[in-house]
């Protein structure tokens, strides 16, 4: 996103200042409910601070939100000393003791250090509150440049001084006193107390988004809460501030001190951050208030003063107010309930988190009725799922399968060509804005001209995308925008290309599939007609070179040692795999006396079965007859065909496929894969023949392929969807629309990314939202597709699915 703020707000640029209008938005960051927007902006010049604080007051009346922030971005170059006064005035906003203390101070910039020298005292106050800390940070994030901030000067402060210092500091903070509660009697007030302990029926803090039962609401110290909680993860960055924070505990301590007093300590979590609460009382005072009642699983909401304990070795709020309140169970109400079909457990090893029988309860509560449980080539769920099963509900069993197409093999030459392998060959490599067929499009062609075996020609072109190549290419291929400035366009270098390659050529690529559908590509876009036969010495290699675990350009041409090249660039690339189709053809000639390149398909039957590329494939059992042959293909996949996985050649499906139901799975599944591939229609809709059901899922769950580049954007994502869902309805195959659960709620994210992070997943952070979801929360993801198909496959074919499904039970001892 990079649009300027003038044409992203015009409707309310004459209420804006003039100096944020210039800025340029490249990134929004909101809260859940869209009551909290903070804008990202670049800017030439440096905006002053009342400008800021202009704009975000104006926005937030204009869009009716509760706060707006804009944060700003400068060149680096336009850090000095003049944006000293400035940026004091916007750290006040986050550090209210600043106000005070900095003034009249000696303030000096040097070789990256910002000293301050404070005259009025007050240096270990600012301390206290990680001033230095939080002014580098505020550099750095505005400018980009690391400063060392230091205070010098005086570190104590009178008490007069810093009562008045606090004075100043509450008069520029906003008045509440409307708010304030009248006169009431004793009952009245502990009747409002008990009503109005929450603010809101439900309270946002981070993660946890609950609802609240404010009638349950039990106050078991002090009085009512009525601000509003913040996330602890915001809270802990405020130390000695008074805070209001909701939380569920984990943990709980009373520990007697000397004079017949008590130190009470609970740990909370609102899953953006977890806390300390201590509380100091008499004995007597622990048992009047039932401080002891409060153990882990209970949620309370804490108003009081964040600091640091030196004794806990933690930040602590100590507790001035502490009300026990109950959630209100998060259920599906919508009249007719969904089925999920596509479920992990914790068996899914180092990949989901839940017990089986938390979920299968929870779709209970919910009134489903039934739920599949489909772990990746496991069903140790199993027994846990049969005996504890509850009362009118169906566990459907199944497995997420990897299966590998045994039956459809990638050919190594595609075309009819015939051609000896002394003729003329052209070995070719492109180079991409990305990975999208649909949307990326050519940087670069480069080929060499093989006759006799022999290298007679090369060609290299830079291509023209048309658009900005994203940075993550350059940084790989070293292809910038100033590179392809005055390169052809992609209809120019492919004319060229095809010049060089002569009439009706045999192409040869690592990969092929990826680079010709590239080419073809621009043919279509292009109106241009390119016959070819094309030759994939990847499927070569993985016949000829069987020890090698994978088979890429570099690490092929480190197997066969023909050196070094710089790879990613399409002419080094092609001259090294005409070193390698060399040879490997040239092997062929002598080991086994192959003459034309049609023989080389002959190749295809003898690659290892189990080293064929696998796909994700549901299998969900239909009776006990499916779940024989499910323990078949469990027990075939771990002992005949495991190769880092237990995988399952598509012809045992077909061969066991006696009372199990077949689904197209994730974007990991053939048909998806297929799509994304740009197969023609027959082809997919050949593939999509075999599944009794076909799978979508919320775009969320695929929000990784915007990331990489493989999609365009969401919508793009809607419409692979909108694709498998038509596809359905002219196959007359149902589409049923699942979670892909890895998780039970969304704060359990956590627990997945922890797993994915210690195997080495670059994009842990990056969790999909795969957790259960309600009927309802299924119905907004489809929406786009109308409240009908919703509908339909969200609700109407799960439940189709689910109603051919007998309750299974155990297999009998002995029945194999």
């Amino acid at each position: 996103m990079q649009v300027k703020i003038s044409e992203f707000l015009k409707e309310y640029t004459s209420e804006l200042p003039e100096t944020v209008l210039s800025g340029e938005i490249f990134k929004l960051t909101y809260t859940e409910k869209l009551d909290s927007i903070r804008f990202h902006a670049r800017f030439d010049d440096v905006v002053p601070s009342d400008d800021v604080f202009a704009f975000e007051k104006a926005m937030e009346t204009a869009i009716k939100v509760d706060q707006v922030r804009l944060a700003c971005r400068y060149p680096s170059e336009k850090f000095g000393m003049e944006c000293y006064g400035e940026l004091i005035k916007l750290i006040k906003r986050d550090i209210p003791v600043v106000n005070g203390f900095l003034d009249d101070a000696d303030v000096r910039l040097s070789e990256g250090e910002l000293r301050i020298r404070i005259v009025h005292g007050g240096r270990d106050i600012l301390d206290k509150f990680s001033f230095c800390l939080s002014f580098s940070r505020m550099i750095y994030n505005q400018f980009g440049v690391r400063i060392k901030v230091l205070l010098d000067g005086e570190s104590s402060v009178s008490k007069e001084q810093f009562d008045e210092m606090i004075e100043r500091i509450e008069a520029d903070m906003p008045d509440y006193s409307d708010q304030l509660i009248p006169d009431k009697t004793a009952d009245e007030i502990k009747q409002e107390e008990m009503k109005s302990v929450i603010p809101t029926a439900t309270i946002d803090i981070g993660a946890l988004n609950k609802e609240f039962d404010a009638e349950s609401a039990e106050v078991i110290k002090g009085r009512a809460i009525r601000e509003k909680p913040v996330p602890i993860c915001e809270a802990v960055q405020q130390l000695g501030e008074k805070t209001v924070v909701v939380g569920d505990v984990f943990a709980s301590e009373l520990k007697e001190v000397r004079n017949e007093k008590t130190v009470v300590t609970y740990d909370i979590t609102d899953y953006s951050g977890s806390l300390k609460v201590k509380i100091f009382a008499t004995n007597k005072e622990v048992d009047e208030l039932k401080l002891g009642s409060i153990k882990s699983g209970a949620t309370v909401l804490v108003s009081g003063k964040l600091d640091y304990d030196s004794y806990a070795r933690d930040i602590v709020i100590s507790a001035n107010s502490l009300i026990k309140v109950k959630r209100i169970p998060k259920m599906d109400n919508y009249p007719e309930k969904r089925v999920e079909l596509h479920c992990h457990t914790n068996m899914s090893a180092m990949d989901a988190v839940t017990d089986p029988v938390k979920l299968i309860n929870r779709a209970a509560e919910w009134g489903h009725q039934a739920m599949a449980i489909t772990d990746h080539g496991c069903v140790q769920a199993f027994p846990d799922c049969m005996y504890n099963m509850p009362k009118n509900f169906k566990v459907i069993y199944g497995m997420e399968a990897y299966v590998i197409n045994d039956i459809e093999r990638e050919m190594v030459v595609y075309g009819d060509d015939d051609r000896s392998f002394d003729d003329e060959i052209i070995i070719f490599d492109v180079e991409t804005t990305g990975l999208s067929f649909r949307n990326d499009r050519l940087t670069e062609i480069g080929a060499v001209k093989l006759k006799n075996l022999q290298v007679v020609d090369s060609f290299n072109t830079k291509v023209n995308p048309g658009f900005h190549i994203p940075e993550r290419i350059t940084e790989l291929t070293g292809i910038s925008d100033a590179d392809v400035a005055n390169a052809p366009d992609e209809a120019e270098a492919l004319r060229m290309f095809m010049e060089f390659c002569g009439d009706k050529p045999v192409l040869v690529a690592h990969n092929a599939r990826y680079d010709t559908n590239m080419i073809n590509q621009v043919c279509t876009r292009q109106n241009i007609d390119f016959p070819y036969t094309w030759v994939d010495t990847l499927v070569m290699c993985q016949s000829m070179l069987p020890d090698m675990g994978r088979h890429k350009l570099n690490l092929v041409a480190k197997q066969l040692k023909l050196g070094k090249f710089d790879h990613h660039r399409a002419s080094d690339d092609a001259l090294m795999l005409a070193k390698i189709y060399i040879e490997l053809i040239g092997r062929l000639k002598t080991e086994r006396s192959f003459s034309t390149i049609q023989q080389l398909n002959i190749l295809v039957d003898e690659i290892e079965v189990k080293k064929l590329k696998s796909y994700h494939f549901i299998i969900l059992v239909r009776n006990q007859a499916g779940l024989k042959n499910l323990y078949r293909l469990v027990s075939l996949s771990n002992l005949e065909y495991f190769y880092k996985k237990p995988l399952i050649p598509k012809s045992k499906l077909i061969e066991h496929r006696e009372g199990l139901i077949y689904g197209s799975a994730c974007e990991a599944g053939e048909v998806f894969q297929a799509m994304l591939n740009m197969r023609d229609r027959e082809y997919i809709d050949s593939l999509a023949g075999f599944y009794d059901y076909l799978e979508i899922q919320p775009i969320g769950n695929n929000e990784f392929m915007v990331r990489d580049g493989v999609a365009r954007d969401d919508d793009e994502l809607r419409d692979f969807n909108r694709y498998i869902v038509e596809m359905g309805d002219r196959l007359g195959k149902p589409t049923c629309a699942t979670c892909d659960v890895h998780f039970m709620d969304p704060k359990d994210a956590i627990y997945r990314k922890i797993i994915l992070a210690s195997m080495g997943f670059k994009d842990a952070e990056e969790q999909a939202p795969l957790y259960l979801r309600t009927t309802e929360e299924m119905l907004a993801e489809f929406e786009y597709l109308g409240d009908e198909k919703a509908k339909e496959v969200v609700i109407t074919n799960t439940n189709l699915i689910a109603d051919q499904i007998e309750v299974v039970r155990p297999i009998p001892k002995g029945t194999f």
